[in-house]
């Protein structure tokens, strides 16, 4: 049986830091916890809109989600414009009971109940016309974790125990979303290197300055069996 596959996209990057506050970017916190996630989901295939500090257009996020036709494509962003609390969203034009409410509901609903011992404002499950919402092809949600510029909340995601508890809400989240019952004892695979930090690896396959010789690598790699491999573009 085939996994579940899942786009984890970290919002932001490279140039475009997003939300500023005391002292924290929001790339910086939405690779942080794509990260975290996709290190602890065992049974799904995961893949990266981004794995580091570099820009991707919304069209090339999408454009993955098109190709790599997920069970779910998650967009991971920090909240700022001076309010508090959690948010999620779908796009403002799909019809009501579209299976991405569905699964919205259900990680809207596992994230919150990780975050309740921190006090965390649930301000509700949201529509909007996000760009990798409304033009995404496959059940998408985009999360708001926290309001950066809160100074309570930023200082939230300066804590290991909120972070690591909205990285596991997350992954519950996902689970449920895809319909998956976890079992407290499952085994997972994990890489630990130093210190017992967990490590995730990714591969590339060459970098061009034209977009043909990208393509060509790109179909040399799919012949050779990577049916996941993928052009994204990076501004210098």
């Amino acid at each position: 049986m085939a996994k579940p596959v899942v786009i984890l996209d970290p919002g932001h990057g490279g140039y475009d830091p997003g939300a500023v506050a005391f002292g924290l970017e929001e790339k910086t916190l939405n690779l942080k916890l794509a990260l975290a996630v996709a290190d602890d989901l065992p049974g799904v295939k995961v893949l990266l809109t981004r794995d580091r500090d570099l820009f991707v257009s919304l069209a090339d996020r999408v454009a993955l989600s098109r190709r790599a036709r997920p069970d779910l494509f998650l967009s991971l962003h920090a909240n700022a414009g001076g309010g508090r609390g959690f948010e999620s969203f779908i796009s403002s034009s799909l019809p009501a009971g579209h299976r991405a409410f569905i699964k919205q509901k259900a990680l809207h609903g596992e994230v919150m109940r990780a975050l309740k011992p921190f006090e965390i404002i649930d301000r509700g499950l949201k529509r909007a016309a996000f760009y990798v919402l409304r033009h995404n092809p496959h059940p998408a949600v985009l999360i708001e974790s926290l309001f950066i510029d809160n100074e309570r909340e930023a200082g939230l995601w300066r804590d290991k125990n909120f972070t690591g508890s909205l990285a596991k809400g997350v992954v519950s989240g996902i689970y449920s979303a895809l319909g998956i019952r976890v079992e407290e004892d499952q085994s997972r695979e994990i890489d630990s290197g130093l210190n017992g930090q967990k490590n995730l690896y990714t591969v590339q396959v060459g970098a061009f300055s034209y977009i043909e010789n990208a393509r060509q690598r790109l179909s040399e790699a799919r012949e050779a069996g990577f049916s996941d491999a993928y052009i994204y573009h990076k501004q210098l």
